[in-house]
């Protein structure tokens, strides 16, 4: 199995009988700009969000290889929805050839917040400081084992 078929494979946490929480996009204008840090295996890894319109916020993400290769981009839209957050991405090779279907996007209801913290059913976004945040993400190993990667961020 590829690290892209591997890292498409993430988790998605068994809905609950909970709604999603009360959450507006104003509530994440704080990731407003460009982030970069360490990504998977300790190779950089870069994330921009442009600020919400529409009561959306889109942004894209890039993570290379420890060579400084790309290895995959990703899409991203955070938007308002039934009075709660969703997140939405799309990744691509370093060709752009994306690896989910054309029309499928891979979506992420907000599932908790606390604090400086979000939860999107398998991935979180935890504001450190005012200009450092760590991003988690759940997935399958190559083993089929649940594992989670982190995402260490410093505003620039």
């Amino acid at each position: 199995m590829s690290l892209g078929s591997a890292f498409l494979q993430l988790l998605t946490l068994t809905a609950s009988a909970t709604a999603s929480p009360p959450s507006t996009i104003s509530d994440l204008a704080w990731l407003e700009g460009s982030w970069e840090g360490q990504g998977i295996g300790g190779a950089p890894a870069i994330e921009v969000y442009s600020k919400a319109a529409d009561g959306k916020m889109v942004g894209h993400f890039r993570q290379l290889t420890a060579d400084g290769k790309v290895m995959f981009y990703e899409l991203i839209t955070i938007e308002e929805t039934g009075g709660s957050l969703s997140y939405n991405l799309k990744h691509f090779g370093p060709d752009l050839t994306g690896w989910e279907e054309k029309n499928e996007v891979r979506r992420f209801a907000l599932s908790a917040i606390s604090a400086q913290r979000w939860e999107f059913s398998g991935m979180t976004y935890e504001r450190t400081g005012p200009n450092s945040m760590i991003a988690r993400v759940v997935t399958k190993n190559t083993s089929g084992k649940a594992e989670t990667l982190e995402f260490r961020f410093a505003r620039k």
